[in-house]
């Protein structure tokens, strides 16, 4: 939240401790926090940077009033625009290099340089600066890509030296999903030399920043899945500020709280302020732990959709949409690893990669065998499996088989293929990935899943999840009591 003595902007508002239903995974805000948003100050306007849904959050928007513009960044989905115009919103687009005025503070956003940096699927994310039109401060945020000099080129022409800068770590542990990922363990010092480098990149171009604050891992599992908060956090943002601090003294790093409220004049650091009236943590006893537990085998996991069985018709839908994923590997960093490799060296494995869907107890896995040349995924019986010797075929495991392959359940895969849940949801327990040759084969098969179910690609797909969020969550419009824009 930006605030001056008359303007009042809310950007990528998480307003429910619980959050990321697009993905069926419901995270919960860490560190955890206590919310009044009948203590809020009135709102001029909502920027919401992208569609990820730690940003985008249907039943957190549903508690803001409809008097309140909302501006959703242009170059995300119809879908993002769709479901918030039937919510009550006048949605305005929030356009790379376009500068919007509200009352005394100016934003400006940016774009993800795509060309020179790997920014993922943040194809919608835009940067922004936020700074008081009479110079009493200004906020700069690359989000969730990352920070270039071209950024740093726009923004000093708005603010001649830079004012409090947001720094995003994104750093996580995979090793539980992909047996041939190493454990990252503690990985704090690898965020501080990549902190570091941003600090210089900053320093250099533009000059040296007020403060800078560290956001990192703003959320945390739990019930079945709580294992997780000891696995996939490997980033100690505590000890990478105050390692900064002492590399860079006087300067002023600080690991982002909700509630912490930073006051600024002539574009310096005047104050900071534990928490506000509307936000402020809840005690530490009640955070969940995030102690890194070292662990060589992990808990089994159930199927996130909660089905663990699926039927002919749906068997067959399946094979459909699998074939659909395939016309979309062409090209991609999957198919390049496959089509850059000698047969010869998948070391008598066959040289692809397959999906094997775990099904009912008792029933066999569906095994579905990648065919770059027809651009399909073909349905194998586990006793046709042509490269295993025939007294071997009925028993064969498809690990040993394959170059590589997915693990996940049957009706999980379905539901993201058909774009009913994200493909996020079995990043976090509920699929698991192997790869024979990591070395030589990069087997990035999530990145393939999220640019396949991309809103910009699924409109209409996302925007049934948009619509089911928003029935679940309409009876909370208008809020009570509500958040006000300004008059």
């Amino acid at each position: 939240m930006f605030r001056s003595a008359r303007s009042c902007i809310l950007v990528d508002p998480l307003l429910c401790e619980e959050f990321g239903h697009a993905h069926a995974l419901s995270y919960r805000v860490f560190p955890p926090r206590i919310l009044k948003p009948a203590a809020f100050p009135r709102l001029s306007a909502v920027i919401l940077t992208h569609e990820h849904d730690d940003h985008f959050d249907i039943p957190s928007l549903a508690q803001i009033d409809r008097r309140v513009p909302v501006f959703l960044s242009s170059r995300s989905s119809m879908a993002g625009v769709r479901i918030l115009g039937e919510m009550g919103f006048a949605v305005h687009p929030l356009i790379p290099g376009a500068v919007f005025e509200f009352g005394e503070l100016e934003v400006v956003p940016l774009c993800g340089d795509h060309l020179n940096s790997n920014t993922g699927d943040e194809w919608d994310t835009l940067p922004f600066l936020v700074r008081h039109t009479r110079g009493a401060g200004s906020f700069f945020s690359t989000v969730d890509v990352k920070m270039m000099q071209s950024h740093i080129d726009i923004v000093r022409g708005r603010v001649p030296r830079p004012g409090i800068v947001g720094w995003t770590n994104n750093a996580q542990d995979w090793s539980h999903v992909a047996s041939f990922l190493p454990e990252r363990g503690d990985s704090t010092d690898p965020a501080i030399a990549r902190m570091r480098a941003g600090h210089a990149l900053i320093a250099a171009g533009w000059g040296t920043p007020a403060a800078m604050l560290m956001c990192a891992g703003g959320f945390s599992f739990h019930g079945e899945r709580s294992w997780l908060n000891q696995r996939v956090f490997c980033v100690d943002a505590d000890r990478v500020c105050q390692s900064m601090e002492t590399l860079y003294r006087p300067q002023r790093f600080f690991a982002a709280r909700p509630g912490q409220t930073f006051h600024m004049e002539n574009n310096r650091l005047k104050g900071v302020d534990d928490d506000t009236p509307f936000l402020h943590l809840a005690p530490k006893a009640t955070w969940p732990s995030r102690a890194i537990v070292p662990m060589t085998t992990f808990p089994d996991y159930q199927p996130a959709t909660g089905k663990k069985g699926i039927g002919t018709d749906e068997v067959e839908l399946l094979k459909r949409r699998l074939t659909e994923f395939a016309g979309c590997l062409l090209g991609g960093v999957v198919f390049k690893g496959l089509y850059s490799m000698l047969s010869v060296e998948a070391m008598g494995r066959m040289h692809t990669f397959a999906f094997v869907l775990r099904q009912d107890p008792g029933q066999k896995p569906l095994v579905f065998e990648y065919n770059p040349n027809g651009c399909t995924f073909d349905s194998v019986q586990r006793s046709e499996a042509p490269s295993i010797d025939s007294a071997q075929r009925g028993d064969a495991d498809p690990r040993e088989m394959y170059l590589a392959g997915m693990e996940c359940w049957a009706g999980d895969l379905l539901a993201v293929l058909g774009g009913e849940i994200g493909p996020l949801c079995l990043v976090f327990g509920r699929a698991f990935l192997w790869n024979a040759l990591p070395d030589q084969f990069n087997f990035d098969l999530f990145s393939e899943l999220f640019r396949f179910n991309h809103p910009l690609r699924r409109p209409e797909e996302v925007y049934q999840i948009y619509q089911r969020l928003w029935t679940q969550h309409r009876q909370t419009s208008p809020p009570a009591p509500p958040i006000l824009s300004q008059e």
